[in-house]
C-alpha cells in the first residue's frame, strides 16, 4: 500500500511557518476547492519540482497577498497591517519561503521508507505574481486555513496527478464552495434613472444661477488676474521642491529595498540552514559510528619451540681466555667422538702410542751419530722399527679397528624433546661430565633427546628412575647407525 504524505506535507508547511513567522499555527481546515476560491484575490505562486525514483511531480505553492505582505512585514520586524497588492520585494520573500518548506519536505520524505517512492530531490521552479482568476493550472487544489497571531490565513497547494496516490486524506476532504453574490438588474435601472433625475436637476439650476454671477463675474475678473498671477508663481516653487523630494525619496526607497532582500536572504539561508541541521541531528547523522572491538588471537607456542627457546637462551658465547688448554689436550687424548672405555680398544691406543715415541727415539740416536760421523749402534734396531711400522701401516689392521669402532653397540636413553626441558635439571645432577646430551631425528622423522653413549649401570638406573618409564626409553644401537641418525 502507497504511503500517505498529506500529514507529512501538512506538519512539514506548519513547522516551517512556526520558525519563519515565530508563532505557533493553529490549524481552522482543510479543503478541495476549485478555481472560485481564487477569483478576486492577488497571489504570487511558485512551483516546485520533485523528482523520485519512480515518479516526478510538479507542486504548486499559492499565497494569496494578504497572507504575503504579513509574512513579509514579520521577516523585516515591521508592524504595518497586511496589505492586498504584492510587489518585487514580497514576492523574493515568499520565494525563500517555499524553499525552505520545499527542503524542509524533501528531507522528511526521504526519512520515509517507501519502496514504491525510493529517495527524493527537490528543484526550485518559476514564481508568478498573477491574479487568481488568471491561474489557470488547477488540477487538485488543496486549501488550508490556519490562525496565528489572532489573523487568519489561507494557503493553497496546487498537485498534478501524477502525486495522487500518495494524497488521498488530502482528496478526501471536504470541497470549499464559495457563494458568488447574484447580479440585480432592478437596482441597476433604479439607479440609472435617478441618476438622469438628478443632471436634469443640476441644469436648471445652473442656467438660473449663471445669470445672478455674471454680474459678480465682472467685478472679480481684476482682482482674480492678480490673484492667480501670485498662485503660478508659489506652484512653481513648489513643483521644485516636491520634485527634489520624490527624488530622494525614490533613492531611499532603492536603498531599503536593497537592504530587505539582503536581510530576507540572510535569515532564509539561517532558517534553512537551521531546519536542515535539527533533522540530520534527530535522524541520528552526526552519531558516532559504533566501535568494533576486535579481539587480538594470542597464539600459544608449541612445546617444541619452547624447547628450542630455552636451548638458545642456555647458549654460551665463549672467548679464549675461557679455555684451558692443557685440560683440554688431556681430555682429546682420551677421547675421539665419545669417551673410550673399553679394554681392547685401549690397549690398542696404548701400544700405538709406545710404538710411536719408539721410532722417534730411535730417529733422535740416528740422528746423533750422523753429526758425530759414528756408525749407528741401532741399525738393527732400526730395521725391526721398519718392520713394525709396516705392521701397523698395513691396511688390513686399521680397517679391522675402524670397523670394530663402527659396530660397537651403545647404550643410550631416549627422551622426547618436547618433555626434555621438564627433567633437564634431574638429568644435569645425576650424568657425569663426559656423558654427551644429542638431540637427533629418527628414522620415522621425530625429535629426541639422547643421553649417552653409557657404559655404567647405575648410571643408567639412575637417570630412568628421573624420568620415569614412560617418558625416558632404553636403546641400544651401532655407533655408526647413531652418527648416521645424527650428522656426525
Amino acid at each position: 500500500m502507497a504511503t500517505d504524505l498529506s500529514s507529512i506535507i501538512k506538519d512539514t508547511l506548519y513547522s516551517t511557518l512556526e520558525v519563519t513567522l515565530s508563532s505557533k499555527i493553529e490549524e481552522l481546515g482543510v479543503y478541495t476547492c476549485n478555481q472560485d476560491c481564487l477569483n478576486g484575490k492577488n497571489i504570487v505562486s511558485i512551483s516546485s519540482t520533485f523528482t523520485f525514483e519512480s515518479l516526478t511531480t510538479n507542486i504548486g505553492f499559492i499565497f494569496p497577498a494578504y497572507f504575503a505582505s504579513y509574512t513579509f512585514n514579520t521577516m523585516m520586524m515591521e508592524e504595518s497591517e497586511p496589505l492586498d497588492e504584492i510587489d518585487d520585494d514580497i514576492a523574493d520573500a515568499l520565494k525563500e519561503v517555499a524553499a525552505q518548506i520545499s527542503g524542509s519536505l524533501e528531507t522528511a520524505i526521504n526519512g520515509v521508507d517507501d519502496e514504491t517512492l525510493g529517495t527524493c530531490k527537490y528543484s526550485a521552479g518559476e514564481v508568478k505574481v498573477d491574479k487568481g482568476d488568471n491561474y489557470s493550472e488547477i488540477v487538485n487544489l488543496i486549501l488550508i486555513s490556519f490562525k496565528t497571531n489572532e489573523k487568519e490565513f489561507e494557503i493553497f497547494i496546487n498537485f498534478d496527478d501524477e502525486i495522487s496516490a500518495f494524497i488521498e486524506e488530502f482528496l478526501d476532504s471536504e470541497l470549499k464552495i464559495v457563494e458568488i453574490p447574484p447580479l440585480n438588474d432592478e437596482k441597476e435601472t433604479q439607479d440609472e434613472n435617478e441618476s438622469d433625475n438628478k443632471e436634469d436637476d443640476e441644469v436648471t439650476s445652473e442656467e438660473n444661477n449663471k445669470n445672478d454671477d455674471s454680474e459678480e463675474q465682472i467685478i472679480t475678473e481684476d482682482t482674480s488676474s492678480d490673484s492667480s498671477n501670485d498662485k503660478t508663481t508659489t506652484s512653481k516653487e513648489e513643483n521644485d521642491v516636491d520634485l527634489s523630494l520624490n527624488e530622494e525619496d525614490e533613492q531611499e526607497a532603492k536603498k531599503n529595498k536593497k537592504i530587505k532582500i539582503a536581510i530576507i536572504a540572510l535569515a532564509s539561508v539561517l532558517i534553512l540552514v537551521l531546519i536542515t541541521f535539527g533533522t540530520l541531528y534527530f535522524t541520528g547523522f552526526f552519531d558516532p559510528e559504533p566501535i568494533v572491538k576486535v579481539k587480538k588471537v594470542k597464539v600459544k607456542p608449541s612445546p617444541q619451540d619452547l624447547v628450542l627457546a630455552n636451548i638458545k637462551n642456555k647458549q654460551i658465547t665463549y672467548s679464549s681466555d675461557m679455555i684451558d688448554v692443557k685440560k683440554l689436550n688431556r681430555r682429546l687424548a682420551l677421547l675421539t667422538k665419545y669417551e673410550i672405555l673399553e679394554e681392547d680398544i685401549l690397549e690398542e691406543y696404548k701400544k700405538l702410542e709406545k710404538e710411536r715415541l719408539y721410532k722417534l727415539k730411535m730417529k733422535s740416536l740416528e740422528e746423533f751419530a750422523l753429526k758425530n760421523k759414528e756408525e749407528s749402534i741401532f741399525k738393527n734396531d732400526l730395521i725391526k722399527n721398519k718392520q713394525i711400522q709396516n705392521r701397523f701401516d698395513n691396511n688390513e689392521s686399521n680397517t679391522s679397528i675402524q670397523y670394530k669402532k663402527d659396530n660397537e653397540i651403545i647404550t643410550l636413553v631416549q627422551i622426547d624433546a618436547l618433555i626434555y626441558n621438564k627433567y633437564s635439571k634431574a638429568i644435569n645432577k645425576e650424568k657425569t661430565k663426559s656423558t654427551a646430551i644429542s638431540m637427533c631425528k629418527n628414522k620415522e622423522d621425530k625429535t629426541y633427546v639422547y643421553i649417552g653413549p653409557l657404559y655404567i649401570n647405575t648410571l643408567i638406573n639412575n637417570i630412568i628412575k628421573k624420568v620415569g618409564k614412560k617418558d625416558a626409553k632404553l636403546i641400544r644401537i651401532k655407533r655408526k647407525e647413531f652418527d648416521k641418525m645424527c650428522d656426525f
